[in-house]
């Protein structure tokens, strides 16, 4: 049997996905910036988190679903849209007065004066307001949580709107690890804001077991309410694919030389570092290996700066940002997919969008065993883990997949199959289907 052939969405249990819906919703969709959602669409470049949006945005109205658009172009622009490329400006009320204009400018100058940050009081309350107007007839409100924002679940409440709240992290968390912590005022308006909108919500999907632990015993929020949604990838684009990696070899300069490929941001929580120090241990005993980095971020220079102090430059390749669309050809070319992260006192955050792309692409994964990551790859089954931030475990791991062609081979095929049954986008929407009709029917969540 060949595994790398798509075969119908399976559940877990072995019966098939139901795919359809009770009727056709109309959903609210709310992110915290429409702009990069409309860049994505345009393949321009965008976080990961909006690569997910694009593909919901994409996803629903597919299965007979409308969906409307609205929040913030800018400062003080809010639209509302069937289409975030083409965006109109929503309709407001009172806070398109010139007194809340008049009463918002006194405000930040007294804010200024006094020494205090902006604090988007007002900010919000313009969304309040164009939410009040555009969310009528809506069946639900999806929102994408983001930082100092209330706005969107107090007109939920105001409406009695059901209300879903997507959080990818604890974004106050994750400015503490990156080094850049959130303080004073800010910091109680985060915080304040963030336990308005899980309080409100009628139902919280998160992308992690992890984070949705840390939602429970750090913010205090019932876990029946909560609902793991894990990062997954579109499998007819990510997938073997012959004539593409030889295409896309020919391209990089490289035949039959063994290729790692990493693809991600350049951040502190991608250990690019220990993928470096690894691969130049294995380039002392395996020459003609060839590792190529795919993306850009704040810590690229000092990476292609480290390679360069390995003597890898060579043997390595930093392509810089390349279009989402371009990656599954990519990763079809390469041998093994690396995913390195370093140990991490909170790794919430981890559902990384690139494991499960690697793993629809049929590629043979080296993966840091931490958060979510160590459960969706078995060690030995459907791909290698290393300890986080060990260069000698990870140059062993990389040794052993280029010296055994067939290991390699056993590792892509079932992570492709697993893939195919458990981690498509196909699959994401269907169980998204049953978690909106179930929230709007009042009915529990938590075993969706």
């Amino acid at each position: 049997m060949d595994l790398f052939v798509d075969k119908p969405y399976q559940r877990m249990d072995g019966g098939k996905l139901d795919t359809s819906s009770s009727r056709s919703l109309r959903i609210a969709v709310s992110l915290p910036q429409l702009e990069p959602l409309a860049q994505v669409m345009r393949g321009k470049p965008a976080e990961a988190t909006y690569i997910i949006q694009r593909y919901i945005a994409a996803g629903l109205p597919a299965h007979g679903h409308s969906l409307t658009f609205v929040g913030p172009r800018s400062f003080n622009d809010i639209v509302c849209t069937d289409d975030p490329q083409r965006p109109k400006p929503a309709p407001r009320t009172w806070s398109a007065s010139r007194w809340f204009d008049l009463a918002s400018k006194g405000a930040w100058r007294v804010q200024q004066w006094l020494g205090m940050p902006y604090l988007n009081v007002f900010s919000n309350y313009r969304l309040f307001d164009a939410c009040l107007q555009c969310f009528p007839g809506h069946d639900l409100v999806y929102e994408r949580n983001g930082l100092y924002r209330d706005g969107v679940a107090k007109a939920c409440r105001r409406l009695k709107l059901p209300y879903v709240l997507y959080v990818e992290a604890d974004d106050i968390l994750e400015h503490d690890y990156m080094g850049k912590p959130i303080t004073g005022l800010l910091r109680w308006r985060a915080k304040e804001t963030m336990r308005y909108n899980l309080n409100s919500a009628d139902c919280i999907i998160c992308v992690s077991g992890p984070l949705k632990t840390h939602l429970i015993t750090t913010w205090g929020v019932p876990g029946e309410k909560i609902v793991v949604f894990p990062n997954v990838a579109d499998v007819q684009r990510f997938r073997p694919d012959p004539q593409a990696r030889a295409e896309m070899r020919a391209s990089l300069g490289i035949t039959d030389q063994p290729l790692v490929l990493f693809v991600g941001a350049f951040y502190e929580w991608h250990d690019v570092a220990t993928l470096l120090d690894a691969f130049a241990q294995v380039l002392a005993a395996r020459p003609e290996a060839r590792l190529v980095l795919v993306g850009e971020g704040s810590q690229r220079q000092a990476m292609m700066e480290r390679a360069a102090g390995l003597g890898l430059t060579h043997a390595v390749q930093f392509t810089g940002f390349m279009a989402h669309t371009e990656i599954p050809r990519l990763v079809a070319a390469a041998d093994i997919a690396a995913a390195p992260y370093p140990p991490m006192q909170h790794d919430l955050w981890l559902s990384p969008l690139k494991l499960f792309e690697y793993m629809a692409s049929g590629t043979a994964i080296i993966a840091s065993g931490v958060g979510q990551i160590a459960e969706v790859i078995q060690d030995g089954r459907n791909g290698l883990l290393v300890p986080p931030g060990d260069a000698l475990a990870m140059a062993g791991a990389l040794q052993r997949l280029i010296a055994d062609a067939g290991l390699r081979t056993r590792l892509a095929r079932q992570a492709r199959e697993d893939a195919v049954r458990k981690h498509s986008w196909e699959h994401y929407l269907s169980r998204l289907e049953r978690l909106f009709n179930a929230v709007i029917a009042g009915q529990p969540v938590d075993q969706i």
